[in-house]
């Protein structure tokens, strides 16, 4: 059943998703889930995004391990129906789960499920990550073997540790959670365990993380003004603060 008052004006597209922009009184109940969740859950440390720090904490996270693997959730909004929206709110105890759910939805593009969280409004990143986090997912991730390193970005997974075989056993077990949740897996974007993995646009490896070469020419080729060109500079030296010294050239 659509909401009686539209929670959104339009929708469009940006690198080919769909985009929803909130009504005023939308953005306005929009925030206040986003508070109320807030107010009411606290995230494990292995939501990166919860934190300060972002992505390039996550990636720090990982840097003392040796194999590093990666998963990401496809549609990861637009997957992740309006009733499991529900059922998370339920699960942490608030008492206004199907008014929110409600709200925090719209008719999917994509077919099904029939409502889910779109692109645009302001709760949906946090509602997303406690779909995750109170789920089976999530609880598969809060109990991994000592030696192996998790965390979660929006959408990415990243898992790392020191033993190839163990992490191969947590990276195909983390893909049959995620199958029996109903979720489905970018193939693109999907990494087996290795000692070298890219992930947010720079490389990961053993004590080290810098962005891509790629991504720089990218940024430069279209030409950046100086406060940008500072701004990305400064950003490239976070990703490497902490790395290891290169090792000696013996040649």
């Amino acid at each position: 059943m659509p909401v009686a008052i539209p929670n959104y004006r339009y929708s469009y597209r940006r690198k080919g998703k769909p985009v929803y922009v909130p009504t005023s009184i939308g953005r306005r109940i929009g925030n206040e889930i986003k508070e109320a969740v807030e107010e009411t859950y606290d995230f494990s440390p292995t939501y990166f995004h919860m934190a300060s720090g972002g992505h390039v904490a996550a990636m720090h996270h990982h840097r003392d391990s040796a194999v590093f693997a990666r998963i990401d959730i496809a549609r990861f909004f637009y997957s992740i129906s309006r009733r499991r929206v529900q059922s998370a709110i339920d699960r942490i105890g608030l008492k206004t789960s199907r008014f929110y759910a409600r709200w925090s939805t719209v008719r999917n593009p994509y077919g099904e499920p029939d409502y889910a969280l779109p692109y645009g409004f302001v709760q949906s990143p946090i509602l997303a990550s406690l779909t995750i986090a109170t789920s089976a997912l999530g609880e598969h991730l809060e109990a991994l073997p000592e030696g192996v390193r998790a965390s979660v970005y929006m959408d990415d997974i990243a898992l790392s540790g020191d033993n190839p075989e163990e992490l191969e056993a947590v990276f195909r077990d983390t893909l049959a959670v995620l199958e029996r949740e109903g979720f489905s897996v970018n193939e693109d974007k999907l990494r087996s365990p290795a000692p070298l993995m890219d992930i947010f646009n720079c490389d990961l490896s053993s004590g080290r993380s810098v962005v891509r070469a790629e991504r720089i020419e990218e940024f430069l080729s279209d030409g950046p003004s100086e406060e940008s060109e500072r701004a990305f500079t400064a950003y490239c030296a976070s990703v490497e603060d902490g790395n290891a010294p290169p090792a000696p050239d013996v040649t």
